[in-house]
């Protein structure tokens, strides 16, 4: 992978976190992470957009979309419980 493939995965995954153009998304998110579940109280949530992540060389490219609510939302990460440590055992 060469240098301006990693640079402009980086501005991608900047660009996705400052995403604003769709005001649903972003006043769900902060509300999410404003109210949080009562499991959560104490935890400083991400509430931004979730940045991809994975080799940017696979032959494979997988896109969710979803609200992720008190799992991303909350910890900036995709997948990071069973799912992801069945999925993406190195990578998390």
């Amino acid at each position: 992978m060469t240098l301006g493939v990693e640079a402009a995965l980086a501005d991608l995954a900047a660009r996705v976190v400052s995403y604003q153009r769709c005001p649903r998304l972003r006043a769900y998110c902060e509300q999410v992470a404003h109210v949080k579940k009562r499991a959560y109280k104490g935890w400083a949530y991400w509430g931004k957009p979730l940045p991809g992540f994975g080799d940017p060389g696979a032959r494979l490219l997988i896109i969710g979309l979803a609200p992720a609510a008190h799992g991303g939302n909350r910890t900036g990460s995709v997948h990071r419980r069973r799912l992801g440590r069945l999925a993406y055992p190195g990578a998390l």
